[in-house]
């Protein structure tokens, strides 16, 4: 499930950092956009802090800004690309500080991705692997968005991912990756005449038929450019995927609703100008997204400048042995235009030998140093991967707890119970509680000369303030059945005065509803609700099964209560004896005579609560 702020701010960061090594500065790429005015002075503070997250609509718009400001053919590319080069992670960088080899920083692809986004899952199918064939190292990735979140809204994100997966490798001074994308879950018909980038062709793609047809932006003649197929899964580290294996449906193939093998293969590639729109060969409408990453393997050499790149930055040792060397390759080169001084020139080569060796001495130390440093330090960082996870397991586990609160009591309620480690009680317990039904007078005759969205629209306000009222009192709302309302007071918190509060809120329902009356006569009705209210013994707790499970009040005295509801005129708040003997000197009150309740031996005396 993708969040409201669902994209890092350190995607933002890097399209600002881009820019500005473009054009010297980010002037107005911010301007407009909403942010915390309350937390941050400027939206620029704010979207270059890499600790903070935005919405997928702020981050499509500062992207489109700068392509628009730049407008270069391969923009969204590049600027990933450029994150490695102009180091513009932001705290991811000195994560490379810990990795021997671009492998390491493509297996956390997935950790990265998660603290980037929470729109798509990145997952390796095929870990980074020698392929002797192509003499390259070679990684197959999966990239699923999150069924809430439609891919055809990320186009951009799409050759932004791999500017940044293809550069990793330049950090240990590689060419880049090679990225080929067989895959893919854009819906070409959505995509490619909705897009920005590419509405303004006017292809109008139609899928039809089995057939994919598009106008040719060449000549504008509408022509066949793909057609429907089934993917077949392969087989990759004994998990089945789909990496681009398909085959054509049979004439009577008909799909199901959990199938997910229907694809579009791109049988033609189409052209716009320079502007490839089309491959052949390309696979749309997949369930994800596959990359198939290949690179050059990382000689010894390129691990050492790559251990000494960031502990240059640290220290003075390191320029001091760039320096030595310096002066060595002078004497060298010294020694060989005096070669006729050959008795000379063997002390000093001799010399130079015995410096030599001492360095590798120095440099093979220094290389063991590191590289227990990197292990100590891959070591804190899966045991704080260990730690977040236990963190997040824990916040789940409390945003559960409070989601099953919350349908029941007023917030101040969650948070005392949430507060006090408590949760709603499992097992069923008797306890000495006050029940509350309430229910609108000639509903049923107001539905049937309504319409709905009218009905709606009355019946949402009244609800509304009721509510508000219940949580004015700490009552727990238990049941909303059409027009009516199942209140209890007593539990999950324990309160000594559960009956005044029960009956003080039936007031000041009845005062509400009287203000709320002009606006149902506006309708041609007249609101009235009547009013039932008992105190007793009752059943309370978690009742039904494993599949459902309702937090809710049982019992004959429950019953009564629903009984008093009934026999309540519009207008009227009656109640039984006990709820009557608590309340008495703090209101005015009728009594009303006796009524018989199925269940109940004795008839129950009510009365009438005036207000």
């Amino acid at each position: 499930m993708s969040r409201l702020d669902c994209v890092s701010n350190r995607n933002t960061k890097i399209i600002a950092t881009y820019l500005e090594s473009k054009l010297g500065g980010y002037q107005g790429l911010f301007d407009g956009l909403p942010y915390p005015t309350d937390e941050y002075a400027s939206a620029e503070d704010f979207f270059l802090n890499e600790d903070e997250w935005t919405t997928f609509e702020n981050y499509e718009q500062v992207f489109r800004r700068a392509k628009g400001l730049i407008d270069e053919p391969d923009f969204y590319y590049n600027c990933g690309a450029s994150s490695i080069r102009l180091q513009a992670w932001g705290r991811f960088h000195y994560f490379m500080r810990i990795f021997a080899t671009p492998a390491d920083v493509i297996k956390r692809l997935p950790f990265f991705n998660k603290n980037s986004n929470d729109i798509k899952e990145i997952e390796i199918v095929l870990p980074p692997t020698y392929d002797t064939r192509t003499k390259k190292i070679k990684t197959i990735l999966k990239v699923k968005f999150h069924d809430d979140f439609n891919p055809n809204r990320n186009y951009i994100g799409d050759p932004y991912l791999r500017g940044i997966i293809s550069h990793i490798p330049t950090l240990w001074g590689l060419a880049p990756a090679i990225i080929e994308q067989p895959l893919n879950s854009y819906d070409p018909a959505v995509l490619l005449n909705n897009d920005p980038d590419f509405m303004h062709h006017r292809l109008d793609v139609r899928i039809e038929d089995g057939l994919m047809t598009l106008v040719d932006p060449a000549d504008g003649q509408r022509r066949v450019v793909g057609e429907k197929i089934l993917l077949e899964s392969e087989i990759v580290n004994n998990k089945m995927v789909f990496l681009g294996k398909y085959v054509k449906p049979s004439p009577d193939y008909s799909p199901s609703p959990w199938d997910k093998r229907e694809a579009i293969l791109i049988t033609r590639g189409v052209q716009a100008g320079s502007q490839v729109l089309m491959t052949s060969g390309e696979i749309f409408k997949a369930p994800y997204f596959i990359l198939n990453v290949s690179y050059d393997r990382l000689s010894f050499l390129h691990r050492l400048r790559h251990v000494f790149k960031f502990q240059k930055k640290q220290s003075y040792s390191g320029r001091e042995m760039a320096e030595i060397i310096d002066q060595l390759r002078r004497t060298i080169m010294a020694k060989n235009n005096a070669y006729l001084a050959l008795e000379k020139t063997n002390t000093d080569l001799i010399s130079a030998k015995t410096m030599l060796d001492e360095y590798a001495r120095e440099l093979e130390k220094k290389v063991e140093e590191r590289t227990l440093e990197l292990e100590n330090a891959q070591q804190e960082l899966l045991k704080l991967n260990q730690d977040l996870e236990a963190k997040v397991q824990t916040q789940v586990i409390q945003l559960e707890r409070y989601k099953e609160l919350r349908r029941f009591l007023s917030p101040k309620l969650t948070d005392r119970i949430l507060e006090g480690g408590h949760s709603l009680d499992t097992v069923p317990k008797r306890k000495m509680m006050t029940v509350v039904f309430t229910d609108i007078r000639g509903f049923s005759n107001l539905t049937d000369s309504l319409e709905p969205e009218e009905l709606f629209h009355l019946l949402d306000k009244y609800m509304s303030e009721m509510i508000k009222i219940i949580h004015q009192y700490d009552g727990t709302l238990n049941k909303i059945v059409g027009d009516g309302l199942l209140v209890f007071f007593g539990d999950p918190i324990q309160m000594e005065d559960h009956c005044e509060r029960a009956v003080k809120m039936a007031i000041d329902m009845q005062k509400k509803i009287a203000d709320l009356k002009d606006q149902w006569r506006a309708y041609g009705h007249e609101l009235g609700v009547g009013i039932g209210i008992n105190s007793a013994y009752m059943t309370v707790g978690n009742i039904g099964s494993d599949m459902h499970r309702d937090y809710t009040v049982i019992g004959n005295q429950v019953n009564v209560a629903a009984r008093l509801e009934s026999q309540a005129k519009a207008g009227q708040i009656l109640i039984t004896q006990r709820t009557y003997s608590k309340v008495k000197d703090l209101v005015k009150i009728e009594e009303m005579g006796a009524i018989k309740v199925k269940g109940i031996h004795d008839p129950i005396r009510i009365y009438n609560v005036g207000w």
